[in-house]
Order: structure tokens, then sequence, then C-alpha cells
């Protein structure tokens, strides 16, 4: 591994001489990383390199500046725009959030017990009657998942109805 490491090293000395003889800047050690002991090191230094060449910066080569660009005309000054009607508060008289004397599911229990059923759509309507926020489809599949409600999918339209478990 030593050999080829130096075979390495005399490679790139070969390549930065290269780099000098054709006037490319940026080809010394400043560019990258270390380049380890020995021949390309020296080679440097008996070429006269004190200084560290700048690595990748400003405009490439070959490049001219940009024009500089003409001042913009200032912008005519916006018109104020009307205020908006303020939102419609949804009312919760009284409740503090996530706190409700019926859980959800006890909520929907009771609905489907007093109506002997009911699709999702009545039952979201029931959900948000009652100050609910989110959704009653989260509650409805955890119940029909336990097996307190049946599920019956509706052919006629989309949708699906609920009913108590016997």
């Amino acid at each position: 591994m030593v050999v080829e490491r130096q075979h390495h090293i005399d490679s790139i000395s070969e390549i930065d001489q290269t780099f000098k003889e054709f006037g490319i800047a940026g080809a010394g050690p400043a560019r990258g990383g270390k380049r380890g002991k020995g021949k390309a090191k020296d080679a440097d230094a008996a070429a006269g390199k004190a200084a560290k060449t700048p690595g990748k910066r400003g405009r490439k080569p070959g490049k001219k500046a940009a024009a500089p660009k003409a001042p913009k005309a200032p912008k005519a000054p916006k018109a104020p725009k009307a205020p908006k009607a303020p939102k419609k508060a949804k009312s919760r008289k009284g409740v503090k959030p996530g706190k409700f004397e019926v859980t959800g599911d006890q909520l929907i229990l009771d609905f489907l017990k007093a109506s002997g059923g009911a699709s999702t759509e009545d039952i979201r309507k029931h959900w948000e009657t009652n100050g609910r926020r989110g959704k009653a489809e989260n509650n409805l599949t955890n119940l029909v998942k336990s097996g307190k409600i049946k599920r019956i999918k509706l052919t006629d339209k989309p949708g699906s109805r609920y009913e108590l478990t016997a």
C-alpha cells in the first residue's frame, strides 16, 4: 500500500506541474485536502510556491463581469385591502377544549340507541351539533373494531349505516 500511495503522490505532482505549465490556478495543496508527505510537497517548495493559490472563488476564467443593472422605477403604492369579515365562531359555550361530560364513543352509542341506527352523515351532523371538533369517523372505526356497533355498507349510495350489536 505504501508503494501504491507513493505512486499516487507522484501522479499528483505530475498533474500539478502540468497545471503550472498551462497557467491553471488552484492546482496546489490549498485547493483541497492534505496531500501527504513526500515528493509532491517538496516539488511545490522547489517550484517557488510560497503563497497559497486561491481556491475556486470568483467568476470563471473567460467570463466577463455582468454590466450593472439600471435602477428600477419605484412601484405605485398598493390600494389598501378591504377588511375581511370576521369568521363565525362555533359556539362551545363554556366548554374547555377536550373536556366533555360524555366521551365521543358514548355520544355515538347513545345516538344510535335513540335513533335505532344512523348513517355516517347523520352521526357526523350530531357530532358537530354537540360542539365536537375532529371527525366522528375515528370513533366509529374504533367502535366497529371493538364489536360494539356493526357497519352496514349502503348499496344504493356511498356511505354506511351503523347499528348497535345485539
